[in-house]
Formats: structure tokens, sequence, C-alpha cells
């Protein structure tokens, strides 16, 4: 065996082995973050949505959040592919399927393993036991990694604070669940398109749907 073969056949030989190491502790790593079975989450039934915004309203009222340019009264604004913001954190689109209408509520999803949290190295996001993924800007340096790590594009960005901008989104109304109210958005509803409950239930139900 001359050298180069050598240098080739133990460099295979080392990344054989550098993986026969790591592999058992990457499948046995499963959540980054710790799973909560009893969290709670909202179930979304695209079936029974009609676009009504109350939704919408219902999370801006709760949050104190700035009144909208265009009323919610004002059903129009759903034609246009909108996407939640520092002063919207929760949106509803409308998407045509076989000619027919249906409407999607676009909102943080408060992942069991958010990429917000991941990609946040001042740990301003932290995932709680209720299921919902908190923000603390009391650390948060600007950075925005979160917005570019979430799928879904949920966080937003007060770019006209000039002094200590930071990121909002979805609170899954945290302090209404700690009161043991409803969130906003879901007391809102009034076509029962929003379903509040254990995660593992929510799923049960979604499937009892679908069949």
């Amino acid at each position: 065996m001359n050298r180069r073969k050598f240098l080739k056949f133990f460099g295979s030989a080392s990344v054989v082995s550098t993986l026969a190491a790591v592999a058992p502790k990457e499948a046995k790593a499963g959540h980054v973050f710790p799973y909560y079975p009893e969290s709670y989450g909202v179930l979304h039934d695209t079936t029974r949505c009609v676009g009504c915004r109350r939704c919408e309203e219902g999370c801006n009222t709760v949050n104190a959040l700035p009144k909208p340019d265009k009323p919610f009264t004002d059903l129009s604004v759903c034609n246009t592919k909108r996407r939640t913001s520092a002063t919207q954190w929760t949106v509803v689109n409308k998407y045509q399927m076989n000619g027919k209408p249906v409407f999607r509520k676009l909102q943080c999803f408060h992942c069991e393993d958010p990429a917000c949290a991941s990609a946040c190295f001042a740990k301003c996001f932290q995932k709680q036991p209720d299921g919902s993924v908190i923000y603390d800007g009391t650390q948060c340096v600007g950075c925005r990694y979160c917005m570019i790590a979430c799928p879904f594009y949920a966080p937003g960005f007060e770019y006209n604070e000039a002094w200590d901008p930071l990121v909002k989104k979805c609170t899954f109304c945290k302090p209404r669940l700690d009161k043991g109210e409803l969130p906003g958005c879901v007391e809102a509803c009034p076509m029962e398109a929003l379903t509040f409950g254990r995660s593992t239930d929510l799923i049960k139900i979604a499937h009892a749907r679908i069949n």
C-alpha cells in the first residue's frame, strides 16, 4: 500500500468510527427542547373558517395592539397575502382551492422545537410547559436571527422603534392562560373554527374530523 492509499484508507476509517460514535447520540437526541405531553394548543379547522377576521380583532384587543389601517370589518384585506408583524400577531389570508375560498389563520405556532429559540444566542425565547413559546426582550440584541429561522415568518420587528426595538409575536395569550381564560382569538371566533385544548386531544379531534 503506497502512502496515498494508506492516508485515504486511514481517513475513511476515521470518518466511519467517528460517525459510529456520534450516531447513537444523534438518534437519542430527539427533541431539542423539553417535550410537554400535557401542553395546550389551538386547532384551526379551515372547513369552518369563513374569514370574518374576528380572531384578528380578538388578538388585537386583548393584547392592546395598534388598530390596523383598515377596520376588521373590511374582509377585502384577506385577498392580499399578508404576514404577521410587530403590530399584527394574527392574520387571515384567503386562498382558492378547487374554485372555492379557503381561509388560513397565520400566527406563531408555538412549535415543540421552536426554530426561533434554536437560533437565538441570547436565549430570549423559552418553551413553556403550557405549550407557549415566550419571548423576553431584556437580553435581545436585535440580530433578528429568530425571524430568519422561523419557517412560518411569525416574529415581527419594531423597525420604527429607534431606541429599544424588540421582536413581537403571538404570546399564546399566556397571561390569559395563567388565569384560566381562553386565548383571545379562540374566544372571539363565532364559527368554532378554533378549538383550544390539550395538544394530544386536538390531534384526535383533527383525525376524527378528517375521517
